[in-house]
């Protein structure tokens, strides 16, 4: 896939692909875009629960999750979001967060997705995926009538899990294509 192609143009800016990854599915090797972002560190004091040890990023001037951070760049141009959580959380009841409560997963408040396209088409790769959420990628965003699904990896700390392969391979037999599937590669 060469870049900028349509689809990927109409990406906030900040999330701009300028390469792909290739990613292993059951049948065949796919290519999927790639963002590389680099983020600022949360300096200050803080007592915010860190969720396992995850970095804190200066987020809305608040010690946030990279997934805050990439759910705010859809969200600065023009999209709707959420962080989609799956830890913790029935399989079929995932987390939908637009920020991160300090106090921790329990203190999160849960933002649904009011528009019924978005809830039809998650239900539906969560049916392909086993009845399960898991696997789903970070942050689900949409616009107009485009859904994409962008996954928050740490550069050289982070790999692709194969339940967020699963996750990508049930959503291309429910209609998504790759140009639906962003991965944001950062560091700080």
């Amino acid at each position: 896939m060469s870049f900028p192609s349509p689809s990927c143009a109409m990406l906030p800016a900040a999330l701009h692909p300028t390469d792909t990854l290739p990613l292993p599915l059951s049948h065949a090797i796919v290519h999927v875009a790639l963002c590389r972002a680099c983020f600022t560190a949360y300096s200050g004091q803080h007592s915010a629960h860190t969720f396992g040890g995850k970095d804190l990023l200066l987020v809305d001037g608040l010690p946030q999750f990279a997934e805050v951070a990439i759910l705010r760049a859809f969200q600065a141009a023009g999209w709707q979001g959420r962080w989609l959580e799956t830890y913790g959380n029935a399989k079929m009841n995932p987390g939908l967060w637009n920020a991160w409560h300090p106090h921790g997963p329990r203190a999160q408040e849960q933002l649904p997705i009011t528009d019924a396209w978005v809830n039809e088409r998650l239900q539906a790769i969560a049916a392909e995926n086993g009845n399960s959420f898991s696997g789903c990628w970070d942050v689900v965003a949409w616009k107009n009538d485009r859904l994409v699904f962008a996954e928050s990896k740490k550069r050289k700390k982070d790999a692709m899990r194969g339940t967020q392969l699963r996750w990508l391979e049930a959503a291309l037999h429910c209609g998504c294509s790759l140009e639906d599937f962003l991965v944001v590669e950062w560091e700080l």
